[in-house]
Order: C-alpha cells, then sequence, then structure tokens
C-alpha cells in the first residue's frame, strides 16, 4: 500500500532524528534533550506497531472473530501506551539522578534545528499524503510527530533560556525543570493512550449507524440486490462491514461474482476508512 511506503520514509526520518537527539544529549549533557530523545524512538516504535497492526487488522473475518481483527490496533496501542508509561518513569528518575551540566555551543545548536527541520518534514508528509490518501493511519501518525516536534520546540527553549543564565537566579536549573515537563507529558500521554484503548478491547466493537444508513442508500444502486441486513463495526480506526444480501435468482454466478466485487469497491471508494467487506447470501 502507498500508505505503507510513506509510513516507512517517516519510520526512517524518525529513527535518524531519535539518535541524533540521544547522541547530542549525551555529548552535551543536555537531559530535557535525552528526554525528548527517547520520545522520538517512541514514535519510531509507534510507526513499527501502526505497520504490523495495520497489516493484521485487515485478516479477514472468521468463524473464531466474527468481526475480523480490527482490535489488532488497540492491543499495538495499548502496548505502545505501557512502554511510554515506562519511558516516563526513566525520565523522572533522570530527573532526580542526572547530575550533568548542559554545555552549550554552536554545535548544540545545529542539532536541535536539524532536527527541528527533520521533523518538520515528517509531519508535513504525513499530513499531505494522509489526506491524499484518506489514511486514518497516516492522520495519526502526523498528531505523534507534531507532538515530537512541538516537544523540540520546548527543547529549543530550554537551550535559548540556558544562554541566559546569567540573568536567571542560580537556584534555577532550567534543563531539570524541561526534564521534569518532559516527563509530565509523558505520563499524560501514555495513561491517555492506555485509558482509550482498554476501553476499546473491553467495550469490544462499536455499531456506526450513521455510516450504516448511508451504505443502505448507496446499496439501493445496485437493481440485482437487496439488503437483508447490514452491520457495520467500528475497530480502532477503521471499519469492518458485513452484509447478508438476497440476489436476483436470474442471474448467473458469474454476474453475481463481478457484482459481489463492485459492492466492495464502491463501497470502499465511498469511505475510506473501510477495510474489510464481507458479503453473505441469504
Amino acid at each position: 500500500m502507498k500508505e505503507n511506503k510513506i509510513i516507512i520514509v517517516t519510520m526512517l526520518l524518525n529513527f535518524i532524528v531519535a539518535s541524533i537527539k540521544l547522541t547530542a544529549g549525551i555529548l552535551f549533557s543536555f537531559s530535557t534533550l535525552i528526554a525528548d530523545s527517547i520520545q522520538s524512538f517512541m514514535d519510531f516504535i509507534t510507526d513499527i506497531t501502526s505497520l504490523i497492526a495495520n497489516k493484521f487488522g485487515k485478516r479477514r473475518a472468521n468463524k473464531t472473530y466474527p468481526f475480523g481483527y480490527g482490535q489488532v490496533y488497540y492491543i499495538a496501542n495499548l502496548l505502545t501506551g505501557s512502554l511510554l508509561f515506562l519511558i516516563g518513569i526513566f525520565i523522572l528518575y533522570q530527573f532526580f539522578f542526572f547530575e550533568g551540566e548542559i554545555t552549550t555551543n554552536i554545535y548544540l545548536l545545529i542539532a536541535i534545528l536539524t532536527v527541528l527541520v527533520m521533523k518538520f518534514i515528517v509531519v508535513k508528509l504525513l499530513r499531505n499524503y494522509g489526506k491524499e490518501y484518506k489514511s486514518e493511519l497516516m492522520i495519526e501518525a502526523a498528531k505523534e510527530s507534531n507532538a515530537d516536534f512541538i516537544s523540540t520546540c520546548v527543547v529549543m527553549l530550554v537551550f535559548i533560556l540556558t544562554l541566559l543564565k546569567n540573568y536567571i537566579s542560580i537556584n534555577i536549573n532550567v534543563d531539570k525543570i524541561g526534564c521534569l515537563g518532559m516527563s509530565i507529558y509523558v505520563f499524560y500521554t501514555s495513561i491517555k493512550m492506555i485509558t482509550h484503548n482498554i476501553r476499546g478491547i473491553l467495550v469490544n466493537d462499536e455499531e456506526n449507524g450513521e455510516i450504516k444508513e448511508l451504505m443502505i442508500d448507496e446499496l439501493k444502486k445496485f437493481k440485482d440486490l437487496e439488503v437483508k441486513s447490514i452491520k457495520v463495526i467500528k475497530m480502532s480506526t477503521y471499519y469492518s462491514v458485513f452484509l447478508k444480501l438476497k440476489v436476483n435468482p436470474n442471474i448467473t454466478i458469474k454476474k453475481y461474482l463481478i457484482i459481489e466485487k463492485d459492492v466492495k469497491r464502491y463501497l470502499k471508494s465511498k469511505n475510506k476508512l473501510v477495510r474489510f467487506i464481507d458479503i453473505e447470501l441469504v
């Protein structure tokens, strides 16, 4: 899929960004940048889990999983949120015990500006292609990357304030405050992810009546079909559609197969979030 190719490109950029942040953070004893690099690595891991979930989530429904494998999106995001929470603990540990003193110079500034530009490119790629392909996966990835871009802007602010340390009280450690703020942000994001996806797993399937009515109207255009029942299930950001149809008994099997293919193509073209359509004849 085209969206997967874009995700792979941005995933590689995220890895480069995270590596630059971590290397610069360690070299210049910049604890806020080290904490930010952990979040960037999290962005990279999220891209990987999204690709895997996107692959497995499209598997056809069967007797064991009558509504398909859409819940794999919730499980992947739940694991990501749990890992992010553990990273928050690490960042908080760093806040209390990291004793390094930031070294401000032109090389650190170049590193921060470089990752800002690269992260801006990642956000633009995901947003533009997400809208073009109507891909919820890329749109969600764009939101995460934008959050990482904002956190890097905070790193730049901490860097600037450090340059002004002669004008700030000696009792204030701007780098420490930045690291603490980063840990709070990571905790907030992780708890939000965990609670949302636990709810998604426990609630199981969420039927969408609005999309259901729209699809019933769209299917009226197929004269040889009669809709006996339709169920539209939201699984994470995507929808699975389960149709029970009655067909004109006078049409041939070959013509029916052509119509079935046309129905699936047509419904997916009307709503790009529809990823799976199961048709049963009655």
